[in-house]
């Protein structure tokens, strides 16, 4: 709130400043000092609401692509019922996790969180991780979505629509391609004896040589 607060008021002053300062340098042309201090004014402004709005921006910029990893984590929903939630998941109460899980959300089923923690604790092949596991395949956290199509899928013989997101329907592209055979070792024949040396005539040979006799005997 406060830095909505300050991105509205800074703008604000760069847009008042801004106009101060082209109505000064038309009105008084010969004072170039005067002109020059409500323009570095308007420097100084808008460079202070550019820093309030360089988070929005970034996320704008930056959102579709980091937003694929990232959307939908569970650790973005903190309520106190997520924490009791993950408590008993951490002392291996299950179905207190599931049933914790469920009434959170039901309560709040906007965030993914009480879907991933209740998917990762039913028991397999239940009816209550096919419901978590539909609900996590709505939300845009790719290995989480990957997750819940196989629970789907292997578990339950249910293969879900294709995901809005694109990113996330290459992804499991990937992930359910098979990979290829192993390639066969061809075996190759044995290969002919290389054929014998011949003697080139116009080579002239040291007298003796011919008779094998050993280096420097007469």
């Amino acid at each position: 709130m406060i830095l909505v607060l300050l991105r509205v008021v800074l703008t604000g002053v760069f847009v008042l400043l801004l106009h101060r300062a082209s109505e000064e340098s038309s009105a008084n042309l010969n004072n170039d000092i005067t002109n020059a201090g409500w323009f570095a004014l308007a420097v100084v402004a808008g460079f202070a609401a550019s820093l309030t709005w360089a988070p929005l921006l970034g996320e704008m910029v930056a959102g579709p692509v980091t937003g694929l990893m990232k959307d939908g984590a569970p650790s973005e929903d903190n309520s106190w019922l997520i924490s009791l939630t993950r408590r008993c998941e951490a002392r291996g109460w299950r179905r207190l996790t599931v049933v914790l899980a469920f009434v959170e959300g039901v309560r709040r089923p906007n965030l993914p969180a009480a879907f991933v923690i209740g998917m990762n604790n039913a028991r397999p092949c239940s009816w209550t991780e096919r419901v978590f596991a539909n609900a996590v395949w709505t939300f845009n956290h790719v290995g989480n979505c990957v997750r819940a199509h196989d629970i789907l899928a292997l578990r339950h013989d249910r293969r879900p629509a294709a995901h809005p997101v694109p990113e996330v329907n290459l992804t499991l592209l990937a992930h359910l391609r098979v990979p290829p055979p192993e390639p066969e070792i061809v075996t190759l024949p044995p290969a002919p004896p290389p054929p014998p040396l011949k003697r080139r005539n116009s080579i002239r040979l040291f007298p003796g040589a011919g008779k094998g006799g050993a280096i420097g005997e007469p």
